[in-house]
């Protein structure tokens, strides 16, 4: 099993249209990193958080600045993208990590853009998991082809939600940490079973699904899987 459990979120910024041979390459950059760290049993002991100076834009942009609050300024003298995640590295340390992040797309921008400003991607980070994926499958959560955002998840699950907080990083990485502590003590279970029954979904006549039915073909497939320690981050 993992020593630690760390929740990770980036916030980014459009790369310059000065840049255009990068347009195909690297759309954004990382401009803040912040991140939750749990302890095996699921408890949380820390957390990090870093801005990060762009390299292929001036300043933030218009759009990033009202939906972040960062402003050009706060990132100005910030760390470079490599001295930033030289410190997340060493702040994750050697323990066996789990890395989690409400979407992909947060490792797919961290292996871009360490392939395009020759980073060596960091070797603690890459045993990592898309939670947004797995949230609504093992809450038996019927959701559309939209994927289901982090503020619907914290709603559903009674998690309060600041939307003058959202979109930093580090409250971003809480949210995550909070809709997945449950899942690792296991407490989410008869959460799920309230909610469902009261509230949110159908019965189980309707949906053809039993909870014991998703609590085996899922959430142990899954888990399992995680055992197995794919290098998904190569």
């Amino acid at each position: 099993m993992y020593e630690q459990h760390i929740i990770v979120d980036f916030e980014m910024n459009p790369v310059s249209q000065k840049y255009p041979e990068l347009s195909k390459l690297l759309y954004q950059e990382i401009i803040e990193i912040g991140a939750v760290r749990l302890n095996s049993k699921g408890e949380a002991v820390d957390t990090f958080s870093c801005l990060v100076k762009p390299q292929y834009n001036t300043g933030v942009s218009k759009f990033v600045n009202r939906l972040t609050g960062i402003r050009s300024c706060d990132v100005m003298n910030a760390l470079s993208f490599e001295e930033a995640v030289g410190r997340f590295n060493d702040w994750i340390g050697s323990k066996r990590t789990r890395i989690y992040s409400w979407s992909d797309s947060d490792l797919r921008q961290l292996k871009a853009e360490c392939e395009i400003k020759s980073i060596e991607f960091p070797s603690n980070m890459r045993r990592w998991m898309d939670f947004q994926l797995l949230f609504p499958r093992l809450m038996k959560i019927e959701t559309s082809r939209n994927q289901m955002s982090l503020e619907n998840a914290a709603t559903w699950y009674g998690i309060d939600f600041s939307d003058g907080k959202a979109h930093r990083a580090k409250y971003d990485a809480e949210v995550t940490a909070e809709l997945l502590q449950p899942v690792l003590t296991g407490e989410y279970i008869a959460q799920r079973e309230n909610i469902n029954r009261n509230v949110h979904l159908k019965s189980d006549e309707h949906t053809g699904f039993r909870l014991g039915d998703i609590y085996a073909d899922v959430f142990n497939q899954l888990f399992s899987q995680l055992q197995c320690e794919p290098e998904l981050a190569r």
